[in-house]
């Protein structure tokens, strides 16, 4: 020890020596000296406090667990328990899910991170082909056969492109939807009510797998990452600030859902930079124009916004409608024929459409609630919301006479509170709209975004009409607007992205220094090494001795390899990652800012730019958390965006009163008209307001939803599609088993069915799809 002392002492000593006797211009440069410093430091550092630089390594780089991840293979979906989950629940899930039919393939583990239970799903390529047969998923039809978009059907499978196989047919994101919709086709039968008791009371007919994620007893569900189209996504989208979004590669692994809200955020930024340089100009030229010209400037700015928002929204409808038919969404089923949503509860009885038995839920139930008890919550939340924000205007106004600096701090105080309102009224309305019990998923969200987009147009805009037609003042109304905006963009930005990459990296730290220890990350195996080891688990794990249960007994194993190497897989690292909420929170912050623009624009011209350089970073913000932050969500089809058109389009329209009432109340008119009564200044306006209305009206008619050329691609596609089958180049349906010979009995008996194929004359080679008993996964494949 004493030597160790003394060896380290004249280690120390060499080296001040050294840097005593030669000076950084001498022999290196400042840089390099620096850091021969820096390294020095650090070093000692190590050695005074040993784990002090174990933990530096792993909180610096904690994301080299993703690359030294072990893949999670043969796995589609991940269903992650609470820690302390009993076993007789993990037993009856496991026991509801490999027993449902069609059948899937559950494999058990056990997460050594967190000593959580989880369950590792897929399913075998003819369930999956069922599956999507029934869901109506459309997929690509080969050229001969006419081409374009048709629901898929397993006879036919020939005729789609790449059907050769549901590997080949079906990409990871349709995988992971296929198997979600099967386990949430898996539904509580008369007996299972006290199967989740007390955490859940299941009900006859409810389907079982949303309401544990629901209750709390599945803490998560979500699709795998495929590790290679993430990193190309990552390249293409997030790591490039100036290229086009790669729109077709989003919509092939996320959802169409998903894509629709990044192109639809893509083209409102584009459309921005309109009114964003016109503002600027405006903005620049009043600090030199006359008040006349500066009140004939005002009019004309306040037109051409609304006028500007008008033919955004009509030229986004005809772009949503090209997206949806390139991704095969544009046509919609009738809503009696979709399945109704996982969560929508009655009575069980046989659908009078289908004949397949659905849930039932009588609509005077809904109304009577919506109005007996969702109404009034919403006006008592609206009414303290107004409170509070009046409390604050007065406080603010307080603030100006007695203090008289730093008069942004209240109106940021303001900021905060009205984003802390809206997240609290955010869960009252998702209550309020669970109770109500919508059928379809659509109905549900569109409701929802009634109720949280009315209240946040008030909360958010509230205080901005006060000053604008109670106060009457245009300074006030103009930094109030500004400190709004920007505070609120700020704040969405770091609550979107910002906080959750912190909280996530800390995660991944801890969980990489429980998992390695000393080591870094970056001294495990490499990814060879790691794949031999891989195999030699595999083959030890399929030596012909049954999987072992990893429940919350006695008999653990972890997700570390057999032969004891320190790793940590796939689907274990990505359950640590936050869960992606959706594009409704992501829809709900432009609608304001869209909002901030168009209605009082006006009075601070810069609103434009300043939503435009927010949008440039948004974008790449919120790609940034889907590939980087978040759990990859599971796959949706939509046609467009839904109910937030409607919501913007009634944005327009209160626009419209408000720029007009603006004009007609800030100055502008008695300025330029001198001599007109209120009277006349009243028709005026009115005049004035009829004529942008019937304008706006006038463009939605001229600009047609769907272009010509869409139009005529549409009927040429059909057309071809019926030349095709009426030349025999597709099967007929005659000469076709029926759909019930794809289906599993009720004996478990396999079956087969034969494609037909467009050429008769060749010799038919016969492909089986059983239904038979699906064996085992590999515990740790």
């Amino acid at each position: 020890m004493e030597s160790n002392n003394h060896s380290t002492g004249n280690c120390e000593k060499e080296e001040n020596g050294s840097s005593s006797n030669s000076t950084p211009g001498e022999h290196k440069s400042f840089a390099e000296f620096a850091k021969d410093k820096l390294d020095s430091a650090g070093r000692e550092l190590r050695r005074r406090l040993p784990m002090a630089g174990q933990i530096g390594a792993h909180l610096m780089h904690p994301r080299r667990l993703l690359l030294h991840s072990t893949p999670t293979q043969q796995t589609d979906v991940v269903l992650i328990f609470p820690k302390g989950l009993p076993d007789s629940m993990l037993l009856w899930l496991l026991q509801k899910l490999r027993g449902s039919r069609p059948r899937l393939r559950v494999c058990v583990r056990q997460h050594a991170s967190s000593q959580c239970s989880a369950f590792y799903i897929t399913a075998d390529d003819d369930v999956l082909l069922q599956t999507a047969e029934e869901i109506h998923l459309p997929k690509q039809l080969k050229p001969e056969f006419g081409g374009g978009f048709k629901e898929f059907t397993v006879r036919d499978m020939h005729c789609f492109q790449k059907g050769t196989s549901a590997t080949e047919l079906l990409n990871s994101q349709e995988r992971g939807a296929l198997v979600k919709h099967v386990l949430e086709a898996a539904r509580a039968e008369p007996g299972d009510e006290r199967a989740l008791e007390p955490a859940l009371t299941l009900r006859p007919g409810q389907s079982i797998v949303p309401a544990c994620v629901s209750r709390g007893v599945i803490a998560n569900m979500f699709p795998l990452h495929e590790r290679n189209e993430l990193e190309s996504l990552r390249k293409k989208w997030v790591k490039t600030f100036f290229s086009p979004q790669p729109l077709d590669e989003i919509s092939e692994y996320f959802g169409v859902k998903i894509a629709m809200y990044f192109a639809w955020l893509g083209h409102y930024t584009r459309s921005l930079t309109v009114p964003a340089v016109v503002g600027f100009v405006f903005w620049v030229w009043l600090g030199t124009a006359s008040d006349n010209w500066k009140d004939i400037a005002h009019v004309l700015f306040s037109l051409f916004n609304v006028l500007w928002a008008c033919v955004y929204l009509e030229t986004w409808k005809r772009y949503s409608n090209v997206l949806a038919y390139k991704w095969g969404t544009l046509d919609e089923r009738d809503d009696l024929l979709l399945e109704p949503r996982p969560l929508f509860q009655g009575e069980m009885s046989i659908s009078p459409v289908t004949g397949r038995p659905e849930p039932q839920y009588a609509a005077w139930r809904r109304r009577v609630w919506r109005h007996c008890v969702s109404f009034p919550v919403m006006l008592l939340c609206l009414a303290v919301a107004g409170v509070a924000t009046f409390a604050l205007l007065l406080a603010q106004e307080w603030w100006e006479n007695t203090i008289g600096y730093l008069n942004w701090m209240p109106r940021a105080v303001l900021a905060i509170i009205i984003a802390v309102e809206e997240e609290a009224y955010a869960r009252i309305a998702r209550w309020l709209n669970d109770k109500e019990n919508y059928r379809l998923e659509t109905k549900y969200e569109n409701h929802l975004i009634v109720k949280i987009a009315l209240f946040q147009f008030l909360n958010s805009f509230m205080s901005l009409f006060y000053i604008a037609f109670y106060l009457q003042d245009m300074d006030k109304l103009k930094e109030q607007l500004a400190v709004l905006l920007i505070t609120r963009q700020i704040i969405g930005n770091l609550k979107e992205s910002a906080l959750p990459y912190l909280i996530e990296n800390l995660r991944l730290a801890k969980i990489c220094f429980d998992v390695f220890g000393a080591l870094s990350p970056t001294k495990v195996q490499t990814s060879e090494q790691l794949a031999e080891l891989f195999e030699k688990e595999k083959m030890t794990s399929s030596s012909g001795e049954p999987p072992e249960m990893l429940l919350n007994g006695t008999d653990r194993r972890d997700s570390e390899p057999v032969v004891g190497q320190k790793v940590i897989h796939q689907a274990e690292l990505e359950s640590q990652l936050f869960k992606y909420d959706g594009t409704f929170a992501e829809y709900l912050e432009m609608l304001t800012q869209l909002g901030h623009v168009v209605l009082f624009s006006a009075a601070f011209p810069l609103a434009a730019l300043c939503a435009l350089l927010n949008n440039a970073c948004e974008i790449r913000a919120d790609a940034f958390k889907l590939c980087h932050v978040a759990q990859r969500p599971f796959g949706e089809r939509v046609n467009s965006i839904g109910s937030w058109q409607h919501a913007m389009e009634a944005m327009v329209a209160v626009s419209v009163l408000v720029n007009c009432a603006l004009i007609g109340l800030s100055g502008p008119v008695h300025r330029l008209l001198p001599d007109a009564t209120p009277a006349q200044t009243v028709l005026l306006i009115v005049a004035l307001e009829h004529v942008v209305l019937v304008t706006v009206l006038a463009l939605r008619i001229a600009i047609p939803e769907i272009p010509g050329w869409l139009a005529t691609e549409m009927a040429k596609v059909e057309f071809q599609r019926r030349e095709a089958i009426n030349a025999a180049h597709a099967p007929l349906m005659s000469e076709c088993p029926s759909q019930d010979d794809v289906r599993p009995s009720a004996r478990n008996t396999p079956r087969t069915i034969t494609p037909t194929t467009p050429k008769p004359d060749k010799v038919i080679e016969k492909k089986k799809i059983n239904i038979g008993k699906i064996p085992e996964i590999p515990p740790f494949s």
